[in-house]
């Protein structure tokens, strides 16, 4: 007879890990090639937005735009991109779903490859501002994951990491401009339909790159288990400081895409499409310097120390944002003398302007998820979505700056007035500098080994 003791019946093992159980360690290789690839699709989307900026005097031109409707379809680019990031955000960390990055992608590709098509304002309107929900639906998951991912991909951690994500974004921004101004040169507006291809390819491998791969913190949980009484309070307060202050930037950047607008329409008046290529190129300068300054701030900056570098970068920005208007006027009266030597100043100028605005940007979505470690993708849409929105205010305030002149008559701004309208725009900078500096150091310390 056996009598050996028969062993204790117990309940099957689940083979799934729970919800509640931290995901396994993804290994650096896989997180490397998905986190490039996100890059990749970042520089991809990225072009579409600024189409409309661009291209905005050959539509005015085309389409008999009131100055009214000119302000509504400037508007429209950062409310309807920014004003639904935080939905967007928060069904992405409730669902942990990946939906948001491809579709977003499919959506902005194929809406705003199609502006060129529109025969009225109403059209031109509606595909905008459909493309721009979904570029900016695209954006929180996209930041997510370039924190989550990079950080294991990187040697520099997390900010340095969103810094790289961002700078890829610009890359796409700065060559907006210059395809589909020359697209419409070459081959008319009506062939930005070409960019829908490209798009649908992006989007495809970006959904098997990523759809399985986690976007927050691996034991977010624990750390907000770990938070002492009236601590989340705190962290929020901090990041409703860090959303104002990006605000305020936010409306520097794309009011200074408005005034360029402005300053090339007056300086070449008689001829939309030059003016536009003018305009195109000052932009794409602009965004350049916006991809370089990410770059070197994402490095330069450390954890912990970021509120002296934010408050640094905006004096050193408004500096160049407020001149603009003086140095550029003295750039394009050299024009005749030393020819296109006068331009490249100019361009270096405009590039020098983002060291305000934007170098600061990428630091501050990584700053957030680390300050809100269970909700990276709310975090990045505040820290950009909500600046978009807000931006909007850019194209009424340029009204207000440069005495409420139509586009179509900027030759007609008085010279010092057109000078001191970026001047107005470099007081944002300022104020964003004030609202960082309200941020307490010591919780940007304590979230410092979150990196």
């Amino acid at each position: 007879m056996n009598c050996e003791p028969r062993p204790v019946e117990t309940a099957a093992e689940p083979t799934g890990r729970r919800d509640d159980s931290p995901p396994a360690p993804l290994p650096r290789e896989r997180a490397a090639v998905a986190y490039w690839l996100l890059n990749a699709s970042h520089a991809v989307i990225d072009i579409f937005p600024i189409f409309m900026t661009s291209l905005m005097i050959v539509f005015q031109d085309k389409l008999a735009l009131t100055e009214g409707q000119v302000t509504i379809l400037y508007m429209a680019t950062p409310i309807f991109s920014g004003l639904f990031q935080p939905f967007f955000a928060w069904w992405t960390d409730h669902r942990d779903t990946r939906f948001c990055g491809w579709f977003g992608l499919v959506l902005g590709g194929v809406c705003i490859s199609s502006i060129g098509l529109a025969q009225n304002f109403w059209q031109l309107l509606l595909l905008q501002a459909v493309g721009v929900i979904g570029t900016g639906m695209y954006h929180p998951i996209g930041a997510a994951l370039a924190g989550q991912l990079g950080h294991r991909a990187m040697r520099h951690g997390r900010a340095m990491a969103i810094s790289v994500f961002i700078a890829a974004g610009m890359i796409g921004q700065t060559a907006g401009p210059l395809i589909c101004t020359r697209i419409n040169d070459l081959f008319g507006l009506g062939h930005l339909l070409w960019l829908i291809a490209p798009a649908l390819l992006t989007a495809f491998i970006l959904h098997r790159a990523t759809s399985h791969l986690p976007h927050r913190h691996d034991n977010h949980r624990e750390i907000h288990a770990s938070f002492p009484p009236g601590e989340r309070r705190r962290r929020v307060a901090a990041v409703a400081l860090l959303t104002a202050s990006n605000s305020a930037r936010f409306i520097c950047n794309i009011g200074l895409f408005v005034m360029f607008n402005h300053w090339a329409r007056a300086h070449i008046p008689a001829d939309a499409d030059s003016a536009a290529n003018l305009n195109g190129n000052l932009s794409s300068a602009m965004t350049l310097g916006m991809c370089i300054s990410v770059l070197i701030a994402g490095r330069l900056i450390k954890p912990g120390r970021e509120k002296g570098a934010f408050i640094l970068a905006s004096l050193i920005g408004a500096v160049f944002v407020g001149g603009f208007g003086f140095i550029g006027e003295w750039c394009w009266g050299l024009r005749e003398q030393v020819g296109w030597i006068a331009l490249v100043h100019l361009y270096a100028v405009a590039s020098a302007t983002a060291i305000g605005f934007f170098s600061t940007v990428p630091t501050s979505v990584g700053l957030a998820q680390r300050i809100l470690p269970g909700h990276t993708g709310m975090a990045s849409a505040l820290m950009m979505g909500v600046g978009w929105t807000v931006s909007a205010l850019a194209k009424p305030a340029a009204g207000v700056f440069v005495g409420g002149v139509p586009l179509d008559q900027s030759h007609t701004i008085p010279t010092p007035r057109l000078q001191m309208a970026f001047v107005g725009f470099a007081g944002f900078v300022l104020l964003a500098a004030v609202l960082v500096a309200l941020v307490p150091g010591r919780l940007l310390r304590d979230v410092a080994r979150y990196n």
